[in-house]
């Protein structure tokens, strides 16, 4: 595991920074996050976007009972090229606390490759009993937060079912796994969502764990086995993209959906 660090604003200024010339679209959200109806949480997105790449900058954090039981916050950057329908290179950064513990974790992937990586604090347990994280795992993958950045070959294929089935090879420094991504329906969006009236794709998904996950821990194989996981991806106004507009997820305490609250997008 490589060592590098990258100041937080640096990055951020740099990821915001896109050149004169490109039209580029902004995406605004927000989100609600609820267990079994139970408001427990929100986070916020801002996506640039043009032909050229992207640029994401997010926060999320507890709130209510859940921040009296455990303290959570966190916030990501990210910035990243294209190439024909994919994210090939992207510079990531997450920092966050959970509890007691804090944690900044940065990757840098080119051209698909997970080239430099680290977390700090590492992991205590990091070689017990874990698969190893290999080369061949670091390649084709894209980091936690480009995978929500979903490509297709223009505006007009945005909705088509097919853009829903896919696999996003995901490394996000600790584990590397696939969420593979399955059309299920199509619906419209809730009127709940500010911003955003129309057609939604419907994905249902699985987690298939690849590298960095404990074989001792059955919370992987749950995960593994649970197919109660989907997707709700909406389509950016302007672009060739879809971006998740709601999650849901069974956990052994209930379902937890996260849901777009705002849902807006602006020319610049």
């Amino acid at each position: 595991m490589r060592r590098f660090a990258v100041p937080a604003a640096a990055l951020l200024v740099s990821a915001l920074a896109f050149p004169a010339a490109a039209q580029t679209t902004r995406l605004d959200a927000a989100y609600s996050v609820h267990m079994t109806g139970i408001p427990i949480g929100h986070g916020a997105v801002i996506l640039d976007i043009n032909e050229a790449g992207y640029a994401a900058a997010g926060s999320a954090k507890f709130t209510g009972l859940v921040r009296m039981i455990a303290k959570g916050e966190g916030s990501s950057t990210v910035r990243g090229s294209f190439q024909a329908n994919r994210t090939i290179s992207s510079l990531f950064s997450t920092s966050s606390v959970s509890g007691n513990r804090k944690e900044k974790i940065d990757i840098v992937v080119e051209n698909g490759f997970a080239k430099e990586f680290s977390v700090v604090p590492p992991p205590e347990d990091q070689d017990r009993n874990r698969v190893p994280i290999t080369q061949s795992a670091r390649t084709n993958v894209v980091d936690p937060l480009s995978a929500g950045l979903i490509l297709v070959s223009s505006p007009g294929d945005a909705l088509n079912p097919d853009s829903c089935n896919r696999t996003l090879p995901i490394f996000d420094a600790r584990f590397r796994y696939d969420v593979v991504l399955s059309y299920l329906r199509t619906e419209n969006a809730s009127p709940k969502t500010d911003g955003y009236r129309g057609p939604v794709l419907v994905c249902q998904a699985r987690y298939v764990p690849v590298a960095g996950h404990r074989t001792d821990r059955a919370q992987v194989k749950q995960l593994a086995n649970n197919r109660e996981l989907f997707v709700w991806l909406a389509p950016v106004s302007g672009t060739r993209a879809l971006v998740p507009i709601k999650v849901s997820i069974a956990t052994a305490l209930g379902t937890m959906v996260v849901e777009a609250t705002r849902f807006k997008t602006s020319q610049r």
